[in-house]
């Protein structure tokens, strides 16, 4: 039996079972994550619509589902033919406004400092940069739930809209565009429920905290969600008594900034790109970066895949035509006892149907939401066989023969409601394949990995490239370190450009480079107050960091460059470096050497001979800024300092 044999009675016995179950042990019980994009709505009570339809077959088979058993997408068309309610819900938030509620209610947004004027920076006011378009908030002001508004767009950074009003702040701040629904009936903080009380907004006494923005978590959020459902009728449905209009002003200030991004124009023209680049340039955050602007710049959605505005697949040596198209894949047979963990015996009597791979998912996605945009990530492509994983794939994927939308009325659904001219037949079904024109592709490649083989020739033709190079110039450091630790943060991030510009790319070349991400993981870590900021520097140094320089240089058979006693040589042996850039690549170098002794305790040595032959990471005192032999210390004996 499969999805679509469940009826609405075994629906109504695994909605009993829900709500006779806390949510979070019955998620856990049957393997199911918290949803994070749409909601069960029924009979005033909300329910995660994936782990209902999971439940829910066993109620009609013995055997209930577990989240890698089936996509979300399933569960939806089944509860959609059952007649049951699924909306859209991306999360709640609460925002303290008091005096202010009106002036921001009158602007369309919501606003705070990035600190206060004494220096002092407040966690929930940079909550606003996590805000998500579609995501509600209740305003409170006066003691009361006085709105509930929706995400208008993207939050960005901000000066005071209303050049001072808001006097605890610097003027430097966060803001994003909201819609407001001013409520009729204002919801009292006298009528609040305990499960709205054991939030995040509330102290331990029920007592309002003193920020401005928190999330609601989701041990309790279905039952806030009730309640306002109770309380507010047609609380999703969009309703708004104030627009945001903040967008509108600043669309040319905004349109502006979107000419100078390359990669979503090429994204737009040639549908299909390649971001390559040394590790740690962002090529996986670009598509994050892409997701935000993509209402903006193209005043069309982005299909939700599980609460996220992409697909994403991690392609690896061994990923298959079968994976990534369709292939045949085993299916064990329904039994009441069939194991469900991997250290008990799998079931033997399975038997073997078509299955469709990631691609032919993500564009039957595409072709039944036509009036909406699909963002596709193919992370690390140079890892797999291109030409056997792609095969014929790679005719329809080009951007001139993508397949076209034509009913002008509603669409039912359905492939055939669209037309092109190029197809591919599926070898397993035998159906007809096609690209929908509105499948964008966004793929990375790590120009760094000498595993692999270079790009398809055939794959080239239908990408456009962009290569990401690293940006250490942005990096900057935490607000809340002290200046010691603020300098030894950016003394860093310089000496690393210096030695990418002076040293790695004019003697080895730019795949020899590092990014800048790693500095942006160091910066994230130093945000945790209960560590010493030297410690987390050095230790980022040591295992994040200098391991990928060692590991850039020695693919490229170059160790010798990282140790000041086998520099010297290896430079001789190059006589085509010219007298200047060497000479420049020695200071950066040494540059290096110095600030890992003086400040961080660590050295780079090269030993060994041959093949053997390396550079590794090795401990000296903390301040000795010689580089002897005897300033070593054993690998037991780590300096004070350095995460062992």
């Amino acid at each position: 039996m499969a999805i679509r044999d469940i009826e609405r009675e075994h629906l109504d016995a695994a909605i009993r079972e829900f709500d006779t179950t806390d949510r979070k042990a019955m998620l856990d019980t049957y393997g199911f994550g918290v949803s994070t994009g749409y909601l069960v709505h029924l009979n005033g009570r909300f329910y995660d619509p994936k782990a209902l339809i999971g439940v829910a077959h066993k109620y009609a088979t013995g055997r209930a589902l577990t989240a890698s058993d089936f996509v979300t997408d399933n569960a939806r068309a089944r509860l959609k033919a059952l007649g049951v309610p699924v909306v859209k819900f991306k999360g709640l938030w609460w925002v303290n406004q008091g005096t202010n509620y009106a002036t921001e209610r009158d602007g369309g947004y919501v606003w705070a400092g990035q600190r206060a004027k004494n220096g002092k920076v407040v966690p929930s006011w940079s909550n606003v940069m996590k805000l998500q378009e579609g995501q509600l908030i209740l305003h409170y002001a006066n003691k009361q739930i006085a709105a509930v508004g929706t995400v208008h767009g993207h939050p960005r950074e901000a000066t005071d809209p209303e050049s001072n009003l808001f006097e605890q702040y610097a003027s430097a701040g966060y803001l994003c565009p909201i819609d407001y629904r001013e409520l009729t009936n204002p919801i009292p903080a006298s009528e609040f429920p305990a499960e709205l009380l054991a939030t995040a907004p509330f102290d331990k006494n029920g007592k309002v905290n003193q920020g401005y923005l928190y999330p609601i978590g989701d041990d309790h959020i279905l039952d806030v969600l009730a309640f306002l459902d109770a309380r507010i009728p047609g609380l999703l449905e969009g309703t708004f008594t104030h627009r945001s209009h903040y967008e509108d002003q600043h669309s040319a200030e905004l349109a502006g900034s979107y000419e100078s991004d390359p990669i979503f124009e090429s994204l737009l023209q040639f549908k299909n790109i390649v971001l390559e680049g040394v590790p740690g340039t962002g090529k996986s955050y670009a598509i994050e970066n892409i997701a935000r602007q993509w209402s903006s710049r193209t005043g069309r959605s982005l299909h939700d895949f599980d609460g996220r505005p992409y697909r994403t697949v991690v392609m690896h040596p061994s990923t298959s035509y079968e994976d990534f198209i369709e292939g045949l894949r085993p299916i064990p047979s329904v039994r009441g006892d069939e194991p469900g963990y991997f250290d008990e015996t799998p079931a033997r009597d399975t038997s073997f149907a078509v299955a469709d791979g990631f691609f032919v998912e993500v564009c039957r996605a595409a072709v039944r939401a036509p009036h909406e945009d699909v963002l596709v990530l193919l992370d690390e492509l140079n890892r797999c066989n291109i030409p056997s994983v792609f095969g014929d794939l790679l005719l329809t994927l080009e951007t001139s023969r993508r397949a076209t939308f034509r009913s002008t009325g509603p669409s039912n659904g359905s492939a055939r409601d669209w037309t092109t001219t190029t197809t591919a037949r599926l070898p397993y079904s035998g159906r007809t394949f096609f690209v929908p024109e509105n499948v964008y592709v966004v793929a990375t490649t790590n120009t760094t990995d000498r595993s692999v083989a270079p790009l398809d020739a055939a794959l080239r033709r239908r990408f456009a490239f962009h290569r990401l190079e690293p940006e250490l110039t942005q990096v900057t450091a935490p607000s809340i370190l002290s200046s010691t630790d603020r300098e030894l943060f950016q003394r860093g991030a310089r000496i690393l450009e210096s030695v990418n510009d002076h040293a790695l790319r004019p003697c080895l070349g730019p795949d020899a480079l590092l990014g800048h991400s790693y500095f942006y993981a160091m910066a994230a870590a130093l945000n945790d107050r209960s560590r010493d900021p030297a410690d987390v520097i050095a230790s980022h140094w040591k295992y994040t960091i200098l391991p990928q320089l060692i590991d850039s240089v020695r693919a490229l058979n170059a160790d010798d460059i990282l140790d000041r006693h086998t520099r010297p040589a290896w430079f001789d042996t190059h006589a085509e470096i010219e007298k200047k850039a060497l000479d420049r690549a020695m200071d950066a170098l040494g540059a290096l050497d110095d600030y890992l002794a003086e400040a961080l305790g660590l050295m780079l040595i090269v030993e060994g001979t041959g093949l053997a032959r390396g550079a590794r990471i090795a401990g000296i005192e903390v301040g000795d800024p010689s580089s002897d032999d005897e300033s070593i210390l054993d690998d037991s004996d780590e300096p004070a300092g350095v995460e062992s």
